[in-house]
């Protein structure tokens, strides 16, 4: 067992939970929930699980802190943003899988940003075979046309949650990571107030089953931005940990098959061909973690 298997360990299960919310949220936006609504919520929700973070650190907040953690926090709200856009506009069987390619722009914003340590080469072969993968979940049914707008936003979403990642170990250990976090994703739940006026009907109007699922969706995504901080933000791999959370796309995918229609998940291309292509990028993901070790 590698000496730093915590971290791996945290994301691979932060990638389980994103996978199981990307799917409630999903059932929700199908039912009318509303992109920007549900965003709201999310947001806030997970806000709520970082209120303990300065309470576990050994000091309180200080100027770096609130600063570090305001540019993170802004950067991953507009992430967050391009991220719910990507699920209401594709497949959450094709959207999650292509936010893998996170791990590669990690990789590369570490190099770019010269943050924290540079990737080893087997990162770096994770990372290639984490492209491969997309490429191939992101392939349509034959006849068919890829949704080159999902597509598109969740490489952006990947773009902007890899950038974040790049930057959370080497601004966080300059001073209390818990801090840092702490500010960060109150700051994600701060700016989620702008964009209460773009909300399309009444924000505490309330409706079953809508609703239900939006709001069970929320407390996954939660659960997962704390694993994934506590991975990045406490430890010095970015690239290798968002390696292991890049297996939320197979999660997806089995999550997809099991309970997607029993929940009344509606998936455009589920052919057996598309499917199988979808497995197999999958399956390269995890591939790549024996790279990543």
């Amino acid at each position: 067992m590698p000496a730093n298997f915590t971290p791996y360990f945290l994301a691979l299960a932060a990638g389980f939970f994103y996978a199981i919310s990307a799917l409630l949220c999903k059932r929700g936006l199908e039912l009318g929930a509303g992109t920007i609504r549900s965003l709201v919520f999310s947001n806030w929700i997970m806000a709520l699980f970082f209120i303990p973070y300065p309470l576990l650190g050994e000091n309180l907040p200080e100027i770096y802190d609130i600063k570090s953690g305001i540019l993170l926090g802004c950067i991953f709200f507009i992430s967050q943003l391009a991220c719910f856009f990507a699920l209401e506009k594709g497949d959450a069987s094709l959207v999650t899988p292509v936010m893998g390619a996170k791990s590669v722009f990690v990789a590369f914003f570490v190099v770019i940003l010269n943050l924290t340590d540079k990737p080893p080469t087997g990162t770096w072969i994770a990372t290639i075979l984490t492209a491969i993968a997309v490429c191939l979940i992101g392939w349509p049914k034959k006849g068919g046309k890829p949704s080159y707008l999902a597509i598109l936003l969740g490489l952006a979403t990947a773009a902007g949650f890899g950038l974040t990642d790049a930057m959370v170990p080497g601004l966080s250990q300059k001073s209390e990571p818990l801090n840092v976090l702490f500010i960060m994703f109150t700051t994600v739940g701060i700016n989620s107030f702008l964009l209460i006026p773009f909300i399309k009907g009444k924000l505490m109007n309330f409706s079953k089953p809508k609703d239900t699922w939006m709001l069970l969706s929320c407390i996954p995504m939660g659960i997962q931005a704390v694993l994934m901080s506590l991975s990045i933000g406490l430890h010095q791999v970015p690239a290798e940990a968002n390696v292991f959370y890049a297996c939320r796309g197979i999660w997806a995918i089995i999550l997809t098959a099991w309970i997607g229609k029993r929940i009344g998940l509606h998936e455009r291309d589920s052919s057996n061909i598309v499917v199988s292509r979808r497995i197999i990028g999958a399956t390269l993901l995890i591939i790549s973690i024996y790279f990543t070790l």
